[in-house]
């Protein structure tokens, strides 16, 4: 798993690169947190990779399916439109969000 990866990405406001199993993904991570059934998920909007016509840009990872994951110097500052605190796929609680 790559939580401290991802954790720290959103607390300095870094870009990543992911690996999954559908592919490769730049992102904006935004909200780490746990669903109801205690996996750890990322929100993040997706920048580019698999399906980034989809009608929103907005993307949950769960952190156990992420192959790897690569914090890259772009930052980013603010939260991107659309961007909900409060996740509410977080349903057992948020760890670290972008404010």
């Amino acid at each position: 798993m790559h939580f401290y990866t991802v954790k720290e990405a959103i607390r300095t406001g870094h870009r990543l690169r992911l690996r999954t199993e559908e592919g490769d993904y730049t992102v904006e991570p935004h909200v780490l947190g746990r669903n109801g059934r205690g996996r750890t998920l990322l929100r993040a909007f997706q920048l580019s990779g698999p399906e980034r016509s989809s009608r929103t840009p907005w993307k949950l990872f769960d952190l156990d399916r992420i192959e790897q994951a690569v914090e890259v110097e772009q930052r980013f500052d603010t939260p991107r439109p659309g961007y909900r605190p409060a996740d509410p796929a977080m349903k057992a609680g948020i760890i670290i969000e972008q404010i």
